[in-house]
């Protein structure tokens, strides 16, 4: 996976005999391309195709491309297509909107083939475009495991058959261990300059404050101005923490501004969830909640529930929901930060679980009935209605599960087939 320019790189390709070029203006396609997708890439310099010999010069150029969009305009030189396909990079097959017949007869060349497709129009191969960014994203993604050390991290960790190794040949995305000897120290060091901007930032953006003292958003704030620091230092674009016995708090309200700004952020060690929100996040744009699970089989809903809830569920680039600050609901020691975020009723999103083999994903869709701060539950407590409670918890593989806003089903189950993911829909 090609990690120094994250942006994915499509090379053009017209496959078409010199004789049949008259009246094809293959540099306009490639301008409307530019023009009518929407997925940021880079669009690399066109290459054209007219005999099998041609094939040669494509050599240098599919080494710095991550996906060929493959143009047939005419029938014939299906021996070049087979080529093509044959330098293992993934295909989208294409004439212009609408028009399938060249593509659809290229395709039967080298069907069934992984990693090949054909479109109708440009919101089709924008769609395209995104699973295969979101794809690379992943692939070039590192996460850090903060308190490594502590002894219920490797608990989490069985919870992945494999283990690192498993997360890496799944998903290309690599896991470093930060101590917590490393954590502490530097917490305790932590300037109190930037600790004090943090803290009035997020106390004067809350709606209300009910029991936190200043102290206790400092604990936070110190905490969450630490791993921003550990993210930027080991080049890490998410994390999850195990918890222990030391002057560390509990993260929540760290991890709410993290997943706010677009970093992952699982609570409780929990990897599998982690690995989960890393794909939402490349995918959809959004950060996700996530939580633990319960069932009102009358209602036909499953509630979820947890004191990490982002305020920018609806997108990193759209206005965020309000929060009021809160204790967190075990009533730990000072210093433990949680908030209230009303998410939207009505609102659908999609409900996911990632298995511990990293095989199968559970998927539905579902539609916000209440959030609410109910006594004896975690903060954020989301009621949401779904097609079929028992099937759900019949195929589902534990406790938490993640919701992000918006049916995002059908990007899910093409992501899921480039890792070599099963897809169970209820």
């Amino acid at each position: 996976m090609k990690c120094r320019n994250l942006l994915l790189k499509v090379l053009p390709v017209m496959v078409c005999r010199e004789e049949q070029m008259k009246d094809i203006d293959f540099q306009k396609k490639v301008e409307e391309l530019k023009r009518f997708i929407s997925t940021e890439v880079q669009i690399l310099e066109a290459c054209i195709i007219t005999s099998e010999k041609d094939i040669v010069k494509m050599e240098n150029r599919v080494s710095e491309a991550d996906v060929i969009l493959l143009y047939k305009p005419r029938l014939g030189l299906g021996n070049c297509v087979v080529k093509i396909i044959e330098f293992n990079l993934p295909v989208i097959l294409f004439n212009e909107e609408g028009s399938v017949w060249t593509p659809l007869d290229a395709l039967e060349y080298v069907y069934p083939r992984d990693n090949v497709w054909v479109v109708v129009d440009y919101e089709d191969i924008d769609f395209r475009l995104k699973i295969l960014e979101a794809r690379k994203r992943i692939g070039c993604t590192k996460l850090l495991v903060l308190n490594s050390d502590y002894p219920h991290w490797e608990r989490w960790l069985m919870r992945v058959s494999g283990g690192l190794n498993s997360i890496k040949e799944r998903f290309g995305i690599v896991v470093e261990y930060v101590g917590s000897e490393e954590v502490v120290k530097r917490w305790k060091e932590l300037g109190e300059e930037r600790v004090k901007e943090v803290v009035e930032k997020w106390m004067e953006q809350a709606e209300k404050i009910i029991e936190p003292s200043r102290s206790d958003v400092e604990k936070v704030a110190r905490l969450y101005l630490v791993i921003k620091d550990l993210l930027a230092e080991k080049n890490a674009q998410g994390l999850t923490m195990a918890y222990g016995d030391d002057p560390l708090p509990v993260p929540c309200f760290a991890y709410t501004t993290l997943r706010d700004e677009g970093v992952p952020a699982a609570c409780e060690a929990d990897i599998i969830s982690l690995l989960l929100m890393v794909i939402l996040h490349y995918l959809t744009g959004k950060p996700s909640f996530m939580g633990n699970t319960r069932v009102d089989l009358e209602k036909n809903m499953i509630t979820i529930s947890h004191c990490v809830a982002p305020t920018k569920m609806a997108g990193y680039d759209k206005p965020s929901l309000p929060y009021v600050l809160r204790n967190q609901h075990w009533g730990l020691p000072a210093g433990v930060l949680s908030a209230f975020v009303p998410m939207n009723p009505n609102h659908e999103v999609t409900v996911c679980r990632l298995d511990g083999e990293l095989r199968n994903m559970l998927i539905t869709k579902g539609v916000i009935e209440e959030c609410r701060d109910l006594k004896g539950y975690c903060r954020n407590t989301v009621s949401i209605r779904i097609s079929n409670v028992k099937k759900f918890i019949h195929s589902t593989s534990g406790n938490h599960h993640v919701v992000v806003y918006d049916d995002h089903r059908e990007e899910i189950r093409e992501l899921n087939k480039l890792f070599g993911i099963s897809t169970i829909e209820v």
